[in-house]
């Protein structure tokens, strides 16, 4: 087990060298940092929805907000981002 071990270890090196010298920096060799994915999957989309779901409700049963702000809020709110 050992032997694989050090073949595994220098076969990521090698594949580490070689992506660093194709999407690396010139002068550095290191990767560059990607910016984060702007759009969000359906999955959590649905686990937003839900959250902001409940944090309302439990707004909504403190006192902390009243039904006429809920109902202000729902009708501003376009019908298609509607998901259940």
């Amino acid at each position: 087990m050992g032997k694989y071990n050090v073949v595994m270890k220098r076969k990521r090196a090698e594949k580490a060298v070689r992506k660093r010298a194709i999407h690396g920096d010139p002068v550095t060799a290191k990767l560059k940092n990607k910016p984060q994915n702007l759009s969000v999957s359906g999955k959590r989309q649905r686990k937003l929805l839900k959250k902001w779901r409940r944090d309302q409700k439990e707004a909504a049963d403190k006192g902390l907000i009243t039904m006429q702000d809920v109902e202000m809020m729902a009708a501003s709110q376009p019908e298609h981002e509607e998901v259940d």
